[in-house]
């Protein structure tokens, strides 16, 4: 049976709410990076992506661990009650490499990355055995950098072109980030351009999600590579999400003139995210030992990393720097991927992965006066969890990350599980 935790503190704002029955109420802080590692300090005295209490840490190599036995299935993990969880757990794929991202493609394929460099696509079924890509050198892959984001062109159909997201290394040493457009043809995948480059890279807080917004522009998280002052350096491209045509030009109403800057003092962002109705745009980020976070982004906005973190009020400047609608307090989410559900009971919600965490948050945003609210689904079952994505029928798709190396993968590790309807 799949499992629903209760978090007995959560945070919003500043509040401290008790809650049961699996509500947390709206308050969360934001986590580090995919679990922190013990033991490992920065400048800024910040751990990578802090583990959640019952989760292993995540180590800086991101070499992918040997399964340990048994693997987890999700066949075994059925739902109470369709009225309570409205969806059956299938697994499509298994002994998947770091599966990163996906993007569904309006014929049926999923595409998805793989963290050490690896495009692959799942159609009519099954996995095809060989890559459509396998990113060639300046590549760069350990920790957690590697081929990172992917997403579909709105004209995909079309075109055939697709946008990456991965790690490199420089010519004169150290380690960027940089935006590819790719052309996909049958089988084959070809780097066709770089869009964007120079974005602060290192082993970890690279950040990496690629999303197209409503408004056909191309949105990019970035970290801040344990360098806490790049957040706050407009003339930098760490710390921010960014904001490209897909032809790599800057869009005119940009908040900064001639800039990618969209939002900035991120620490560590890595899901995106746009209500349907509103069309207002989520993002997930990662604080610094706990206090995960999960902002509403506004073009211009400051989201105050590492000023402030979590629900901390500031002075002067700092007092117009934007707090995240929910934060994890003193527990540690990780979070990463994440999807509006469109159709079923639950329309209207917000799906975010959680690695650390090792579940998937289940979060009503909350409109007017009534405050947020978040439920973990699946806690501990299938281990890491790092993408959760919505098809177009309602089947949900989750990907776990056991074998990125702070996981303690299973024998089927990492899988690939689609959350079938049982609404329909």
């Amino acid at each position: 049976m799949f499992r629903k935790k209760s978090l007995n503190r959560i945070w919003l704002l500043g509040s401290t709410c008790i809650i049961g029955a699996g509500l947390l109420g709206a308050c969360m802080n934001s986590a580090p990076p995919e679990g922190n590692v013990t033991g490992m300090s920065t400048g800024a005295n910040r751990p990578a992506e802090t583990a959640h209490a019952s989760a292993s840490p995540e180590p800086v190599p991101s070499a992918a661990v040997p399964p340990e036995g048994g693997g987890k299935n999700p066949e075994n993990s059925q739902p109470a009650a369709a009225s309570s969880f409205p969806y059956t757990a299938q697994t499509l794929a298994g002994g998947l490499n770091v599966p990163w991202e996906m993007a569904l493609a309006p014929d049926g394929r999923i595409f998805f990355t793989e963290r050490p460099g690896t495009l692959r696509v799942f159609e009519e079924g099954e996995l095809r055995k060989n890559p459509l890509l396998e990113l060639p050198a300046p590549f760069f892959s350990e920790g957690e950098g590697g081929l990172l984001g992917f997403a579909l062109d709105p004209d995909f159909e079309n075109n055939g072109f697709a946008y990456a997201y991965h790690s490199y290394r420089r010519d004169s040493g150290g380690v960027e980030n940089r935006v590819l457009r790719l052309s996909i043809s049958g089988s084959k995948a070809e780097i066709d351009k770089v869009l964007l480059d120079g974005i602060p890279g290192d082993t970890n807080h690279n950040g990496g999600r690629i999303k197209f917004g409503p408004d056909g522009y191309l949105y990019i998280t970035t970290g801040e590579r344990y360098e806490p002052e790049l957040a706050q350096d407009q003339e930098s491209l760490g710390g921010k999400i960014l904001r490209i045509s897909k032809e790599g030009t800057i869009p005119a109403d940009n908040p900064f003139p001639d800039s990618p800057v969209y939002s900035w003092g991120h620490r560590n962002p890595q899901g995106l995210a746009w209500q349907p109705e509103s069309g207002a745009l989520y993002s997930s980020e990662h604080g610094q030992s706990s206090h995960d976070e999960i902002n509403l982004i506004e073009a211009g906005g400051n989201y105050g990393w590492p000023l402030i973190e979590g629900d901390e009020a500031g002075t002067g400047s700092v007092e117009k720097m934007k707090l995240p609608l929910l934060h994890s307090g003193e527990e540690t989410w990780a979070p990463s991927g994440m999807a509006f559900i469109t159709q079923g009971p639950w329309s209207g919600g917000l799906l975010v992965a959680n690695l650390a965490g090792q579940q998937l948050l289940h979060i009503s945003p909350g409109t007017g006066n009534k405050k947020p609210s978040a439920e973990a689904l699946f806690h501990e079952k299938w281990g890491r969890i790092r993408n959760v994505a919505e098809g177009p029928d309602g089947t949900l798709y989750v990907m776990t990350n056991n074998r990125d190396g702070r996981g303690h993968p299973g024998a089927a590790d990492d899988q690939l599980i689609a959350l079938k309807p049982n609404w329909k």
